[in-house]
């Protein structure tokens, strides 16, 4: 698989996702240099970072190499940086309304300390930052009830008050439960909230078949952008999964409505990060429960 270079010059503009991994340290300031400089060679114009904290771990031992590694990143391409997540965010959503308020009044709790630790580094790197992205993957199979969505919107309002004017997103992914046309109205209600929404295309994780997908792609306005998984999972329990083929994503890409932004899945699933990132780490990643 290769990002290789479009030859229509205007389409929706190309980003990719990093999940930050302890691992990933020892690959050092001149390996991260090298890597960000394959990046860009490719049709790639921005990245995202998932979060800057899962849990307890700030990704900084034995010395700060996330943001090290972020400085060496923004002199390349813009980025959006991640918020902080917790390892039980899946469980709390699948719990129900009341475990989805708790955590949501947990997280505005610590927003501030998640927060202020990167306010210098975005001050320096201000004309690189994008914004924020909001690590909490929603599905509509945690939001079923509209006394649900409320509540997840009204703690949406709270979120972006508290950040103010930086721009936001947050990201989607599709179970299936809530009808079509019901969906592309929640993401519109998303949208209205001042927020970019991302849908995940489910497409690696192989969620939904290729017609399901196609379904709800077609309820989705342009401004939706996609994340496109380009792994092909090979195990659920615990989580694996190869990069994709170039014919694989080809197929997926004509399956797709092309006026979408797309952000790949990521970055060390491409071949550009071949022998420089490990694919695990002892760190897992958080499981969904749907």
């Amino acid at each position: 698989m290769t990002v290789q270079a479009q030859e229509n010059k205007n389409a929706p503009a190309l980003g990719v996702m990093y999940q930050p991994l302890n691992r990933d340290a020892e690959l050092g300031g001149y390996g991260w240099n090298y890597l960000f400089q394959q990046l860009t060679r490719t049709d790639i114009e921005f990245g995202v970072v998932q979060w800057l904290q899962y849990g307890n771990e700030r990704f900084n031992q034995p010395t700060p190499w996330l943001s090290e590694t972020l400085t060496i990143w923004q002199r390349h391409m813009p980025l959006w940086l991640g918020l902080h997540t917790e390892p039980d965010y899946f469980n709390a959503m699948a719990a129900g309304e009341a475990a989805q308020q708790q955590f949501f009044d947990a997280y505005l709790r610590t927003l501030n300390g998640a927060v202020a630790p990167w306010q210098t580094w975005i001050t320096q790197h201000q004309n690189n930052f994008l914004g924020w992205y909001v690590p909490l993957e929603l599905s509509d199979a945690y939001f079923t009830a509209a006394s649900e969505r409320q509540q997840l919107h009204e703690f949406l309002h709270q979120l972006k008050q508290r950040l103010g004017s930086t721009p936001l997103a947050i990201s989607v992914f599709m179970s299936a439960t809530m009808p079509a046309d019901e969906f592309g109205v929640w993401l519109n209600e998303l949208q209205q909230l001042g927020y970019q929404v991302w849908l995940q295309d489910g497409v690696g994780t192989q969620a939904l078949s290729d017609k399901q997908r196609e379904t709800y792609f077609a309820r989705i306005n342009c401004q939706v952008v996609l994340i496109n998984e380009v792994f092909v999972q090979t195990s659920k329990q615990p989580f694996a999964a190869r990069s994709a083929r170039a014919d694989e994503l080809a197929r997926v890409a004509a399956r797709q409505p092309a006026c979408h932004q797309r952000i790949l899945f990521s970055l060390r699933y491409l071949p550009e990060t071949a022998g420089l990132l490990y694919l695990t780490d002892i760190n897992a990643a958080p499981t969904r429960s749907d």
